[in-house]
This record gives C-alpha cells, structure tokens and sequence, in this order.
C-alpha cells in the first residue's frame, strides 16, 4: 500500500488528519507551502513541498500516494480552478481514492465551486468521498471572532438568532482519517454537524462557563458588519462572500443536525460543553495564543 497525502497538512482539519493518520501506522506526507518552516509533525510523517497554485510542486508530492485528502484554500471564490487539473494529476500519478473536504449543502449549489470539484472527483475514475462539514467550532478560538471575545468579551455577528449545528474540525479530521483508511467510505458523501443546533448565545454561554469570564453574544445587522470586515482588512470579495454565508445561516440553512460523525466514528460528534472545555485558556485576556495556519472556514 502507497502512502497518504494530507493537503493543507498544518490546518486545522488537516493536522488533526495527520495525528490521526500517524497514530494508526499509515505512511503519510505531510503537504505544505514551506516544509522546512512546518510545525512539528508526528513521528515518521514525512513534510513535502506543495502548493496549490504552483503545479510544479504537485507532481513530487503526489510520489507515492494512492490516496489523498483534498482541501481548497479557505477563501477561494473558485476552488475548481486549482482543484481540479489537481485531481487530473492525482489520477495520472495512480492515486486511487481522495477525501475531499467539500462544504454543507452544496449538493443544492451546482454552480457552487465546491459542488464543481466534487462532480469531477465523481467522473474522475478514482474513490471518493465527500466531506460536507457545517461551520467549526473553532472559528472561536481562531481569527477574528476569537479576537473579539479576547478584548471585549463580545461575539459579534450578522446571524440574528439563527441556530447552526456546529461541529468540531477535530471530529471532521477523526472522519477523514477513517475514510482515508477504510474503502467501505468509498462512494459516500457524508453531512458532518454537531449534536445540537445553538445559536450564538448558547456559545456565548458555553464559552463563558469554560473560561469564567463574561462572553456574550451581539446581533449586528449586515451594513455593521460589512464595516467592521472591511476595517478588518478584507478585501471586498471575501466579505460579500462572507455577508453572503450569513444571509444562508438566517434562513436556517445550517441548521440541521445530522447523524454521520456517529455513524463513522462509532460514538457521538463533540458537543460544545468540550470543545469550550478543550480550549478554555484561549479566550482569557492577554497576547493572543500562536494561531496554526488555518481552514477553520465557514461551511455553507
């Protein structure tokens, strides 16, 4: 059997791949922009160069693999471009199943550039599987919202009280890993939420009860929070593109919970009572913690 190659291999969804791969004894490569500046990897993980817009990187990474896990870069209005003459190479250089890390809904969105990747997986010839992960959990213990709850104790968001069945990018990582593994996953297309449905209060109140400090949660109308992104340094794409995700939340889109974390892994999806626990220190007042590189994007 050839090895695993982990796209977006410090993310993170992607390092929680890794650590899972390692830890069951699959030969891995670990794929990054700079190798030499990788974060520590699991014993015997292997950091190679890749980078998705630099197709001369692909070929000597994909060396060796027969499987790999696909993740477009977070942000990307057009993850096909890269994707797929990506996929086109995969199949050339005999990779035979890829786990792709695809977004909630986008079976609805044919014209979705996610729903694009995943037809040409499906008529590529190689093994799929669909990952369609709701919003991370960890979009609060990284980036901007994790900033607002480290100064001022506010999550502030255009949702109104739109609930989101959340799920943890640790748990999208644990499925990855299993169908990377396992080629009974082959062919299927999984929905990956959390137990519960909340709405922001409730993660307020989650993240407060960890942390013991006040979090709190602050609805914003769209026009607010377009000003505050584009403070923020977003370019004007990625906050339509943002603002745009949000109108999908408050129609209650992301909502639905749904029951494959548990039917892959055996035992029921994290709730937010641990992820709050597991991160805890993050939110406390003080100079920031070091963030990964990150794909803690929202789903929708």
């Amino acid at each position: 059997m050839g090895s695993i190659l982990v796209i977006g291999a410090t993310g993170t969804v992607g390092s929680e791949v890794v650590r899972r791969l390692a830890a069951r004894g699959a030969s891995v490569r670990a794929a990054t922009r700079r190798p030499a500046e990788a974060p520590a990897l699991p014993p015997g993980v292997q950091a190679v160069e890749f980078d998705l817009a630099r197709p001369e990187t692909h070929a000597s990474a994909l060396a060796g693999a027969d499987r790999a896990f696909l993740i477009a870069r977070p942000g990307d209005d057009a993850p096909e471009r890269a994707a797929v003459p990506l996929l086109d190479e995969m199949k050339r250089r005999g990779v035979r199943h890829v786990v792709d890390l695809s977004a909630l809904g986008v079976e609805k969105l044919e014209s979705a550039g996610l729903r694009r990747v995943e037809r040409h997986l499906e008529t590529s010839g190689m093994g799929f599987t669909h990952l369609r992960p709701n919003f991370f959990f960890q979009i609060f213990s990284t980036g901007s919202i994790h900033a607002g709850i480290r100064a001022a104790g506010v999550i502030r968001l255009p949702a109104a009280d739109a609930r989101i069945s959340f799920v943890d990018a640790r748990d999208v990582g644990a499925v990855a890993a299993e169908a990377l593994l396992d080629d009974r996953h082959a062919g299927q297309a999984y929905t990956l939420t959390g137990p519960d449905a909340l709405d922001h209060a409730d993660i307020a109140r989650a993240l407060a009860a960890a942390s013991g400090r006040d979090v709190r949660y602050e609805a914003i109308d769209e026009d607010t929070a377009r000003r505050l992104v584009t403070a923020a340094g977003l370019p004007p794409a990625r906050v339509d593109r943002l603002l745009g995700f949000y109108r999908l939340v408050r129609t209650g889109l992301s909502s639905p919970v749904s029951l494959d974390v548990a039917r892959v892994l055996g035992r029921p999806p994290t709730p937010v009572s641990t992820f709050a626990r597991d991160f805890a220190t993050v939110w406390n007042e003080g100079p920031p913690p070091p963030s990964p590189s990150s794909d803690s994007r929202p789903a929708a």
